[in-house]
């Protein structure tokens, strides 16, 4: 009687044993976590902060920004990224239920092509103009766009992002005929809306708080079902006849598709470890974010969930990108 195991037993133990053994050591190096933003943009703020607070637990963690294309150019990098655990990317809303239905050249799912790890934070959206205009309210809006029509223009992060679509709803509800001006990131949108370049930008209570306490911009309204702290004296989407736009955005972090789970779990549970801490949590508040950390499948659902609503709505709307 044979008592050695034949090959093929051989062969498939020493894989199993591979991942396991891998597991256990992980992690070896430094963690990247792709933001594919500019530097300086809300989501790159979350994950700076974020990556400060992990390192004790992780080691060292490393934030690379790779903006391009509504943030597709970053998201790519990490689908094709080796499954290890050590390649991890710090989306918005667009990066995982919209892009998809948006660019007609995307050649990847985000649904199918990564493995989602956490919500990190919600972030209502802001419409925020420039003081310059004379704007104090969405009728004064309105009404100066419509007396000046096809000269005035709203700005986003890129084509495809949460800013662009939001603004593209504002602007279709109200029937401003603005203009959309898409731009590398944040930094940039908020430069041209200080120089009136553009005249309106939706996006997140802090990109634009700043200059709102400096008196160069207003915020007119904010999504989300009551007032922000950190802006009081500013309506919400409800209470200016804006109830039935969807806006408000949240940050999400995912890992290349088949990523051993239990890395997924571990790197989940150091992020919510580093979410809840008192001081972040305080921090993230003050800019006007709510903090999330929800679990790797209760993601996976609302991932799902939201898709199915933006590629309808996107449909509705006809955007779409080449």
């Amino acid at each position: 009687m044979n008592i050695f195991p034949p090959r093929w037993a051989l062969v498939l133990a020493a894989a199993l044993a591979y991942p396991l053994s891998v597991m256990a050591a992980w992690p070896e190096k430094p963690i990247k976590m792709v933001v594919p933003y500019s530097a300086g943009s809300l989501g790159d703020t979350v994950t700076r902060l974020l990556a400060d607070g992990m390192r004790e637990r992780l080691g060292v963690v490393v934030v690379e920004n790779k903006p391009g294309a509504g943030g597709n150019l970053g998201t790519q990098a990490v689908t094709q990224a080796a499954p290890d655990g050590y390649t991890f990317v710090v989306g918005a809303t667009n990066n995982f239920v919209i892009n998809q239905y948006l660019y007609k050249s995307l050649r990847f799912d985000p649904l199918k092509a990564l493995d989602p790890v956490t919500v990190l934070v919600e972030v209502p959206s802001v419409v925020f103009v420039n003081s310059q205009t004379g704007v104090r309210g969405l009728a004064d809006l309105t009404a100066l766009a419509k007396a000046n029509a096809g000269k005035f223009n709203y700005g986003s992060s890129g084509a495809g992002t949460m800013p662009h679509v939001t603004g593209e709803l504002i602007n279709k509800a109200l029937g401003l005929g603005f203009v959309h001006v898409p731009f590398k990131g944040s930094p940039e949108v908020m430069t041209a809306l200080l120089s009136n370049e553009v005249q309106m930008y939706v996006v997140g209570p802090a990109v634009g708080l700043p200059y709102v306490k400096t008196g160069k911009l207003r915020a007119l309204a904010v999504s989300g079902s009551a007032r922000l702290a950190v802006l009081p004296e500013t309506p919400t989407f409800q209470e200016v006849g804006l109830g039935k736009v969807k806006a408000g955005n949240w940050w999400g972090v995912a890992a290349p598709r088949h990523t051993p789970r239990d890395i997924v779990n571990r790197f989940h549970a150091a992020l919510r470890d580093a979410l809840m801490q008192p001081a972040m949590q305080a921090r993230l508040q003050e800019m006007g974010m709510t903090p999330v950390g929800s679990t790797p499948d209760a993601t996976s659902r609302r991932l799902n969930e939201e898709a199915r609503y933006w590629q309808g709505a996107l449909q509705g709307m006809g955007i779409s990108l080449d």
